[in-house]
């Protein structure tokens, strides 16, 4: 049997949806971690508000909301 792209597509979504809590928690749980490296820059003496630090938590805040964008628009009820 050969698959075409949208039924390919189509199993894949459908995959997705099973495993929904899995991916629900990773990007939450990936989220908590971006939000915890800011907050530990920002009042860590040792560190001291470390401009690399801070572009590098910048960078990976953009990059979260571009995956959360992605799921909305590809996995309609992914959250």
């Amino acid at each position: 049997m050969k698959l075409t792209k949208s039924q390919l597509k189509e199993m894949i979504k459908e995959e997705l949806l099973n495993e929904q809590m899995d991916i629900r928690s990773t990007f939450y749980q990936l989220g908590d971690a971006i939000e915890n490296l800011e907050w530990l820059n920002n009042r860590n003496t040792t560190l001291n508000k470390d401009r690399t630090i801070v572009k590098i938590t910048r960078q990976m805040k953009k990059t979260h909301d571009q995956l959360y964008k992605h799921l909305e628009k590809t996995y309609e009820g992914w959250d």
